[in-house]
């Protein structure tokens, strides 16, 4: 992994370091979006809500699985979280 990356455990990445991430990998949004097939809009929507093809894109380009960008979207197994369900996959911890 390039650059100055890092981690919250339950948040994630947060949507400006995925760019700039992208952007020190030399691609643009609207470049990643064409090279996978995507309209432009799909790709910046998963920056801030859930898209899947979006997200897919990203993380494949990226080479981040998608629960290290997004652990309130994605098990660890590949599975989409749904905000209406997320209880059903997110344990909270005890204060």
């Amino acid at each position: 992994m390039s650059g100055f990356v890092f981690f919250l455990e339950r948040k994630g990445m947060h949507p400006e370091l995925i760019y700039a991430e992208i952007k020190m990998r030399g691609k643009s949004l609207t470049e990643l979006a064409v090279d996978y097939g995507l309209d432009p809009t799909t790709v910046m929507k998963a920056l801030k809500k859930p898209s899947l093809a979006g997200e897919k894109a990203i993380s494949d380009f990226l080479n981040i699985p998608l629960h290290k960008l997004w652990p309130q979207r994605w098990t660890v197994d590949g599975r989409r979280i749904r905000p209406r369900w997320a209880h059903l996959y997110i344990k909270e911890e005890a204060a």
